[in-house]
């Protein structure tokens, strides 16, 4: 078989999109071919020989009008140039892409099958259900469309990559973490407030938390300085780290030294970084409802909660070592057998039969 795939970026190094690379290398170890047409690209070293990758984007353009338009010919002509050689076509997260090579696929009648993993509903979103002849996701959740051709697969976790450390010390400081880009959504105030309650209320010093992630966007960068206030009129600098973005490759390490992972967005669809988390049998809190139905109690807080948040940190941190082990392989479990990506890729291959 020869796929299409059409996704934002292929960039192993990429803190956010550093995922996508590994999804390409899974997918074309099952296919004959794989040409995959992308926004961008970064360093693809390491891919299977069978997978070519072409970049939309070359030379940046700053206005934003012309480089949308010249991105949108840019795409057609490549998607042009392989259509003809393929069997079908991979559409990744945004709905734009399946809207894109629409006219294209029926022309040359090829089938379309689009992965979305988001709660959101936009005219976009709707023009993709009627559009794509599969459409995969990972929950019930992250599409919420009424629709035939959904497929619920689970979420693709490289579990041979996010796995338990072999040789984790126990450290005397209980070590908490937080992956992902800074945002409003993701809630942070309250986590660095349940760190107040834990260290100037509760007296609780042998702790600390790593912030992973950067703004997304430029109006972020005001949240984010508002979080840096918050830590410094508080006195936790040497409680809170921020260590900003690192290469996607890099996030393992971190999290098997980790004890606890926090996420407290609200997307409401399954998120990716707590299932990372999970695999590595690092104990997730999430205050996302999308986990009600896969985490028990004592793993989920509500939103802007933040003394319900740091007792659930204090009773978790006071397990016994034998309590958390337990725990720790039945989260890892979870994942592998429901969100694994090998079995992920299997299904994506399969719905082009």
């Amino acid at each position: 078989m020869k796929l299409l795939m059409i996704t934002r970026k292929v960039d192993k190094d990429d803190g956010l999109a550093g995922f996508t690379f590994n999804w390409v290398n899974k997918i074309g170890s099952q296919v004959e071919k794989l040409t995959v047409v992308c926004l961008e690209k970064g360093d693809i070293e390491g891919l299977h020989k069978n997978i070519k990758i072409f970049s939309v984007r070359g030379k940046k353009i700053n206005n934003v009008f012309l480089r949308k338009i010249k991105d949108f010919f840019i795409f057609q002509k490549l998607v042009f140039k392989n259509i003809r050689k393929i069997n079908g076509i991979f559409c990744h997260m945004n709905p734009e892409y399946t809207i894109s090579v629409w006219p294209q696929a029926k022309l040359f009648n090829k089938k379309i099958v689009s992965w979305y993993a988001h709660k959101q509903i936009t005219l976009r979103l709707r023009l993709l259900e009627k559009m794509a002849d599969k459409i995969l996701t990972p929950s019930k959740e992250s599409f919420r469309l009424k629709s035939k051709k959904i497929k619920i697969t689970g979420h693709g976790i490289d579990i041979e990559k996010f796995k338990p450390s072999e040789n984790k010390s126990q450290n005397d400081i209980f070590s908490i973490i937080s992956v992902g880009r800074i945002s409003p959504t993701k809630n942070l105030e309250t986590l660095i407030k349940a760190i107040n309650v834990l260290v100037n209320k509760k007296n609780i010093k042998d702790i600390n938390l790593k912030i992973i992630g950067e703004p997304g966007l430029k109006n972020h960068e005001t949240y984010f300085e508002s979080l840096k206030e918050m830590v410094e009129k508080m006195n936790l600098q040497s409680y809170i780290k921020f260590i900003g973005s690192i290469p996607n490759k890099l996030i393992p390490e971190k999290l098997t030294v980790s004890d606890i992972f926090i996420n407290l967005s609200n997307t409401g669809s399954v998120d990716k970084a707590i299932l990372e988390a999970m695999s590595s049998e690092v104990i997730p809190i999430t205050s996302n409802v999308a986990f009600n139905n896969i985490l028990k109690q004592e793993l989920l807080t509500k939103q802007h909660n933040h003394e319900m948040l740091a007792q659930k940190i204090i009773n978790i941190k006071n397990k016994s070592r034998e309590d958390k082990e337990i725990l720790q392989k039945n989260l890892r479990k979870i994942v592998t057998e429901n969100h694994n990506l090998n079995n992920l890729v299997a299904k994506i291959v399969k719905s082009f039969n």
